[in-house]
């Protein structure tokens, strides 16, 4: 996740008429939400260099797991097949780009080795957007999962995080990989901590907001599918303290803070896990649409007052009141 780390403060000026589109949208259901966020649509398109990816920090440079999220926001707003098409070519199906389980190549590889958290990312964007990639897709599924444990987790040396995890829960409950999903979520469970969060796997040990949100996303996942009712149980009761840990230590009960500044992403990411738990918290979404800009973009403290295309990129579907569980076909 992208938080502010530097000691630098920007206070974000909006305009009259952004306050004014902010002030003026209220909480409506994701089937007719998205017709109200045209301009944050056109900015997150604008943002792809030639349609394809989002450039990272380095200029020209594709920032992939970026480029993913702000796809399956795209299509969270509507856009059509056609529209999406040179994204999904070239960061989905474009085996150039993406490399394959045999070939140890692209961008879903490091030294020849599967990485694991953006293979779930992009798995999961695969079954979402219906990407013709799945002799490729079943291939790097099969191999992250012959890389779990029998406790249903990864070995330490793969350096399995927070988010590796999630995304991983929600590639296999997508592509339907059920038993799979199934076991890596009870691994998940047991890194739970006791105030109810998880962490953002980079602060070991200490709960954050995106963290809880996208394992909530997992869960929420997992609990579609077949499962005896004594673990349907025990996921609800892990939600339960994760919705409370959420809630609890929201600022001033809107959002959430990190280094001093507000913490955008997490609060999006916090939002479309409370989503997906079926606990929306009004005022956190309303605090979202309130940092909509003018260019149609979501701010955050260091953009100037613009919007910032990494913070849209993970947070039109908390715009719509909605997760990343929606998208699931």
């Amino acid at each position: 996740m992208f938080q502010a780390k530097s000691g630098s403060r920007f206070i974000a000026t909006i305009s009259a008429a952004a306050i004014a589109v902010a002030a003026s949208l209220s909480l409506v259901t994701p089937a007719s939400a998205a017709n109200s966020y045209a301009s944050t649509d056109a900015f997150l398109q604008a943002g792809f260099t030639n349609g394809q990816f989002v450039t990272g920090f380095t200029p020209g440079v594709p920032d992939y797991g970026f480029s993913l999220e702000a796809l399956l926001q795209r299509k969270a707003l509507g856009e059509s097949t056609s529209q999406l098409a040179p994204a999904v070519s070239y960061l989905l199906t474009n085996g150039t780009n993406t490399g394959t389980s045999k070939s140890a190549a692209g961008y879903l590889f490091n030294a020849g080795v599967a990485k694991l958290g953006l293979t779930g990312k992009w798995a999961f964007a695969s079954a979402v957007l219906g990407a013709k990639n799945l002799s490729n897709r079943k291939g790097l599924l099969t191999a992250a999962i012959a890389k779990q444990q029998r406790n249903g987790d990864y070995p330490t040396d793969s350096k399995a995080n927070t988010y590796d995890r999630a995304w991983l829960v929600l590639a296999y409950a997508a592509n339907g990989y059920d038993k799979q999903a199934v076991a890596l979520s009870r691994a998940m469970l047991r890194f739970q901590i006791a105030d109810g969060g998880w962490d953002d796997g980079y602060t070991l040990g200490t709960s954050s907001p995106d963290g809880t949100g996208i394992v909530l996303q997992a869960l929420a996942a997992v609990k579609r599918l077949k499962i005896s009712p004594l673990y349907s149980k025990r996921i609800a009761g892990a939600m339960g303290k994760a919705v409370d840990y959420l809630n609890g230590s929201l600022v001033g009960g809107t959002h959430y803070e990190s280094y001093g500044d507000a913490n955008v992403n997490g609060t999006e990411y916090a939002a479309m896990g409370l989503n997906a738990a079926g606990k929306p918290n009004p005022a956190v979404t309303g605090w979202i649409r309130s940092q909509l800009v003018a260019d149609g973009g979501i701010q955050t403290p260091w953009s100037s007052g613009a919007g910032d295309i990494y913070a849209t990129a993970q947070g039109a579907i908390a715009l719509l009141g909605s997760s990343y569980i929606g998208l699931i076909k």
